[in-house]
């Protein structure tokens, strides 16, 4: 046997797999290339258009030019590094925690060592010319590769297949220095240029240029940076500007117009959100991953489930976040109301990340969806999340705090390396999909118009009305008087007609939240009873014995309890909750109990039923609204303490008939006491893509036509530290 070692012997081609291939578009590239500028303590860095045509499109004769008054490089660190790519020392250094640039002022972005094929993106003839502070020379690196096609694939004066090895670039040094006018800097000339360039393709990275150090932390005055760092662009001998023209009107819709204004950290140790609303330092929440209210909301994530959250270390990190949200929805009032050429300009503004101070591309581009938001919105309802458009902000990470998150290779996001980039994504939506129903619910159910619904409880224009008609009458106008008797009819029309609309609409609302409960049931009785005939019909094929009669009772007994649920839901029908009769709670709350045990077995909870001696609880209403509540609590309790882990849960039910209530009460973890003013509101809820926000108005309006009432209980009435609803059956005398 012969063994031999092999060397590995890259084609040239592999320059543009690294180039033309792996780097987005000329933007990208020449992001890259000003990126190196920061990393060598530039404070200024010029970009030069020279010689393109009016539209900004390139001639044969247009070059780009990139000049920077950084510490530039030594003859040493042309030979080790810049003609060595994927040279390792950068990250070398950081995995020794040596993140600082040689000039100790920023964080290095740079780490992989092929930042530099950026170059090849942009034009295939590029002059390097460097001088390091001290030096008497200046070092020139051309690189001419006009001789080789795009490819990299043959030589075109020679005709055959190159190698990587055999790609040369020339090396000179001048004395004095030529070039490079101050004591240090590097100087990139690109002629034969590449690409589509456009003043359309400018002006997009005139605003990269202007959000690559510049997040919205700075517009919403919390630059805390002494950092300078400043970028110039130049188009055919004029200044371009690349300040963003929409910078003053997007400080003051984020000052003015934002609904909400949010500053926080993720701390990973502490595995919890810690943020403010408003800035007000008063106001300070911490949200635990083991918050009930966190753990409802995973059952809508994309990218985190309930095991990840119980894990005992998350990889990515600690990192810091700055929202602001607008209201986007139709027909709102006051001074968060958008015109629509400001909806535009927000538009075009997203939840952006920075590493150390430098944007992580392509997060924040208006078209890049790097959260899911619009994939959740998509799957979900919509209504669970924000939108993207309605979300301007930007997170913070480090090197040192994140150092998981890295970015790919081709600058398109971070790299996928094992729980990190899932934990980072799923983090953020967790936060924002909070945010979303609970100080944004909040805010929608204070700002709600209510002025529609005391005009009708309180009979304002019918009073009104009835006012002007005496008034009439006094003075003799007698046409007058008809008139506002025949509006007064045509009103009494319109409200009845609105108002059996209204209770139409919250009873079919109760039918459907009442049948899915129900036919969750059913579908188990039905599961099993297909399972017995089954059983049955294997049976019979072979012999008849008294097998068969007692699986035949077993079918009938099942399909029996399936029918007397239907009749359970009968009951919740409109047509059912228009009668009225007097009603004992105490079986009803038993029927609803039963419909719920299985549920309650499989979730471990306990039941509990204590009834006061003395009257039993009657009630002058209907089977259909008492079942209503009771399921609504019933379901309400299920569903948060399930989210409870390794501790016994409960549920107590009292019923008084003496004193006309019934106290229903759970040990989870109950109502937070912001939430307390919104719970009974319409479309109110914490449960996430699960809640609906309606049973409980519903339960509450249902009671209000009875003359009843539902609460969240006081001292007096609670059993458990959590959630506690008092149902009173006493109507108020007015």
């Amino acid at each position: 046997m012969k063994t031999t070692e092999l060397p590995i012997r890259p084609y040239a081609r592999l320059l543009t797999m690294l180039s033309e291939q792996l780097i987005k578009n000329e933007r990208i590239a020449l992001l890259e290339l000003i990126k190196n500028s920061y990393d060598a303590d530039a404070n200024l860095v010029k970009v030069t258009f020279d010689s393109f045509n009016e539209d900004m499109s390139a001639r044969s004769d247009s070059r780009i030019i990139i000049e920077d008054d950084g510490h530039g490089m030594s003859p040493e660190v042309i030979r080790e590094s810049w003609m060595n790519p994927a040279n390792p020392q950068k990250y070398i250094r950081k995995k020794k925690g040596n993140r600082r640039t040689l000039g100790g002022k920023r964080i290095v972005q740079g780490e992989k060592g092929i930042g530099r094929f950026a170059l090849l993106k942009l034009g295939s003839h590029v002059t390097v010319t460097t001088r390091t502070e001290g030096s008497s020379f200046e070092s020139v690196l051309l690189h001419d590769f006009t001789k080789y096609d795009s490819e990299f694939t043959e030589d075109q004066i020679e005709g055959r297949d190159i190698y990587l090895d055999e790609i040369r670039v020339l090396y000179s040094e001048y004395s004095p220095p030529q070039t490079i006018p101050q004591s240090h800097g590097t100087k990139i000339e690109i002629s034969k240029v590449k690409g589509v360039w456009s003043a359309q393709v400018l002006s997009r990275l005139s605003k990269d240029l202007s959000a690559l150090t510049d997040p919205i932390s700075k517009i919403a005055k919390h630059d805390t940076t002494t950092d300078h760092f400043q970028i110039t662009v130049e188009c055919n001998g004029n200044p371009w500007p690349i300040e963003d023209q929409n910078e003053e009107i997007l400080k003051r819709l984020i000052e003015d117009k934002s609904v909400l204004q949010i500053r926080g950290r993720f701390e990973s140790e502490k595995r919890a959100f810690v943020f403010r609303v408003k800035e007000d330092e008063n106001n300070r929440s911490e949200i635990k991953l083991d918050d009930s209210r966190i753990i409802s909301l995973l059952k809508s994530n994309q990218f985190l489930d309930r095991n990840t959250i119980a894990s005992t270390k998350l990889e990515c990190g600690d990192f810091d976040f700055h929202f602001y949200i607008f209201d986007f929805s139709r027909g709102i009032s006051g001074k968060y109301v958008l015109s629509g050429e400001e909806k535009k300009i927000l538009k075009d503004y997203r939840i952006y990340l920075y590493r150390d101070g430098v944007r992580v591309y392509p997060y924040g581009d208006p078209d890049d969806d790097w959260l899911n938001i619009d994939v959740a919105r998509g799957r979900g309802r919509a209504g669970n999340f924000f939108s993207n458009d309605q979300i301007v902000g930007w997170i913070e990470i480090s090197q040192e705090h994140n150092p998981k998150l890295r970015d790919k290779t081709n600058r398109e996001g971070l790299i996928e390396e094992g729980n990190a980039v899932s934990e980072f994504f799923g983090l953020i939506q967790t936060i924002l999909t909070f945010i979303k129903n609970h100080h944004f619910a909040r805010y929608q159910a204070k700002n709600r118009d209510r002025s529609a619904a005391d005009i009708v409880r309180n009979e304002i224009v019918s009073g009104q009305l009835a006012s002007l008609r005496t008034n009439l009458e006094k003075h003799g106008h007698t046409s007058g008087v008809r008139e506002v008797a025949r509006i007064e009819k045509i009103y009494k029309r319109e409200k009845d007609h609105l108002v059996q609309r209204s209770e139409t609409v919250e009873d079919l609302a109760g039918v459907g939240l009442s049948v899915e409960m129900a036919s969750h049931d059913i579908m188990l009785m039905m599961s099993r009873a297909m399972e017995i005939g089954k059983e049955l019909s294997k049976i019979s094929r072979r012999q008849e014995n008294d097998e068969i009669q007692r699986l035949s009772d077993m079918l009938v007994g099942i399909l029996a309890q399936i029918a007397d649920s239907l009749k359970d839901v009968q009951s919740l029908f409109k047509s059912a909750k228009r009668r009225k009769k007097s009603l004992k709670i105490e079986p009803i709350l038993d029927k609803i109990y039963q419909l719920y045990q299985s549920l309650l077995d499989k979730r471990d909870i306990r039941y509990e039923k204590i009834v006061v001696p003395g009257s039993p609880l009657v009630a002058d209403t209907n089977e259909g609204v008492a079942m209503q509540v009771l399921i609504n609590l019933f379901d309400n309790a299920s569903y948060w303490l399930d989210t409870v882990d390794g501790s016994e849960k409960e549920i107590s039910v009292t019923v008084d008939g003496t004193k006309g209530e019934l106290i229903f009460s759970d040990n989870g973890p109950g109502i937070d006491e912001d939430d307390l003013p919104y719970v009974f509101e319409p479309f109110y809820s914490s449960k996430g893509l699960e809640g609906r926000g309606l049973g409980l108005y519903i339960a509450r309006q249902l009671l209000e036509r009875h003359e009843y009432q539902i609460s969240v209980a006081d001292q007096n009435h609670r059993k458990f530290p959590g959630a506690n609803f008092l149902v009173s059956f006493i109507k108020e005398v007015t």
